[in-house]
């Protein structure tokens, strides 16, 4: 008798399973996965929860390690820990501050090395280098720990950069590789949205004021949690425009995009979803050109921003008792304005070599009416501390755009390169290289995207990638 009711049940998931595309069958398994990942991390203990981030680097080092792994897989692990270093965070999980940069660099330079892949580009090198001086400044004035500390903080993002470049530029790959590129980041971030819903809508009571709610970000950081829900939202959205999805594909990228944006807005930190909304518009400018092919990619994003406006910020505005609206329509920097005016300040009375790592933030007191405030634009803090060789460093980050651009042929590579510019550029304006993703996302612009438009040319790149 049991068999017999159990038939249809297995008959059902069978048809399910086969309706379902095979390249999106294991992504779909690990969507499921993530759903109670995040939940899982926030009430494991300390021992059960370290077994994530350990795992997640044992895998990487051992496709880095393995030479027939293809580095466009190798890709995907860093990746994976980028969308997780949030998640990480937010459950407290016992792991170092910098892991997230730490491990993903680890994991590219070990894939480099051993394949043999020397050839750094000169610009990330000399951008890293041109920063190397104010550690010095901090190694002279401070204690070997203080040290430690003031060095990890400020400079593993832009090492983390120097590594992403050189690691990319090693790297060609196919849309859909590129795709999954895309996928791996955001499957983790999947954990980050379930976690946030689920202690906004369990919380026994939250109050809604014009600042950024610990509430509603699971309870850590709103300003690090909306940008990477940002950041969800706008690899989702991008996905739209830069690849060809089936319905399947479609349908999850439009589900996925509206929840994190519903998340990014609800944590009351609006920097998310404008550095989304950013990079989405520059994307548009470079990537659509025809208005058949601007038509047929732009429906479903209008879909998806129009059920947005019209249905889901609504509801949340009238979750908030009106208040979502307000904090939106305040158009207040929160003190940001104010610290790059201090930070030039400072600039302007150290214009040689800045006042070192770290040393803005006690610089700029004195610009502040004696309040201590760290930096949030990496742009300025790069003066400030850096000095002058932070105006070259700048520069040099103007010419690493302005020479992958120049460098894509198609209108695909060039929206594909100054959408991941926009994004990283806007986060760093407004959060600095807190996390590992801008540094990570910078250095996806010297990746090469093939397009396979000849059989002979997709013979050509198959024996390329096959080497890779």
């Amino acid at each position: 008798m049991i068999e017999i009711e159990r038939r249809p049940i297995v008959k059902y998931a069978r048809s399910v399973s086969s309706s379902v595309p095979n390249s999106l069958k294991f992504p779909l398994f690990l969507i499921l996965v993530h759903l109670p990942l995040g939940l899982l991390l926030y009430n494991a203990g300390w021992a059960a929860a370290v077994i994530h981030p350990v795992a997640v680097l044992f895998i990487g080092m051992r496709r880095a390690l393995l030479v027939e792994e293809k580095l466009a897989r190798v890709a995907l692990v860093p990746a994976y820990i980028v969308g997780a270093e949030i998640l990480w965070r937010m459950a407290n999980v016992p792991i170092f501050w910098e892991f997230g940069k730490y491990a993903a660099a680890l994991i590219m330079i070990t894939a480099l090395i051993r394949r043999r892949f020397w050839k750094m580009p000169a610009f990330p090198v000399f951008y890293f280098v041109l920063l190397l001086p104010a550690a010095l400044i901090v190694f002279i004035e401070n204690r070997l720990n203080v040290v430690q500390n003031l060095v990890s903080f400020n400079l593993s993002g832009p090492f983390l950069l120097a590594v992403s470049c050189w690691f990319f530029s090693h790297l060609q790959m196919s849309r859909s590789q590129a795709r999954k590129l895309f996928l791996a980041l955001i499957i983790p971030l999947i954990s980050v949205a379930v976690v946030t819903l689920f202690y906004t809508v369990t919380a026994p009571e939250i109050e809604f004021t014009g600042e950024s709610n610990f509430a509603t970000s699971g309870g850590f950081g709103p300003n690090q949690v909306s940008s990477m829900l940002g950041l969800g939202a706008f690899l989702c959205f991008a996905s739209f425009l830069l690849f060809k999805n089936s319905f399947d594909y479609s349908i999850f990228f439009g589900a996925a995009a509206l929840l994190f944006s519903a998340q990014s807005v609800l944590t009351f930190s609006r920097g998310g979803i404008y550095n989304a909304v950013g990079a989405i518009l520059l994307i548009i400018v470079f990537q659509l050109r025809s208005l058949s092919q601007s038509f047929r990619r732009l429906l479903p994003m209008t879909i998806l921003v129009g059920l947005f406006l019209v249905v889901i910020f609504p509801f949340l505005n009238n979750f908030t008792g009106g208040a979502l609206l307000e904090r939106f329509e305040d158009s207040e920097t929160t003190g940001r304005f104010e610290i790059v005016e201090a930070d030039m300040q400072v600039f302007l009375e150290n214009p040689i070599l800045g006042v070192g790592l770290g040393g803005a933030d006690v610089a700029r007191q004195k610009f502040l009416n004696s309040k201590e405030a760290i930096s949030h634009t990496e742009f300025s803090r790069l003066l400030s501390e850096h000095g002058s060789l932070g105006v070259f460093a700048l520069g040099t980050i103007a010419l690493m755009i302005i020479f992958n651009l120049r460098k894509q042929k198609s209108s695909f590579g060039k929206g594909f390169v100054a959408g991941v510019f926009a994004w990283s550029s806007l986060f760093m304006l407004g959060t600095a290289m807190r996390l590992a993703a801008p540094s990570f996302i910078l250095g996806m612009i010297y990746l090469t995207i093939i397009n396979f438009q000849t059989r002979r040319a997709g013979r050509q790149v198959a024996r390329r990638l096959s080497e890779r």
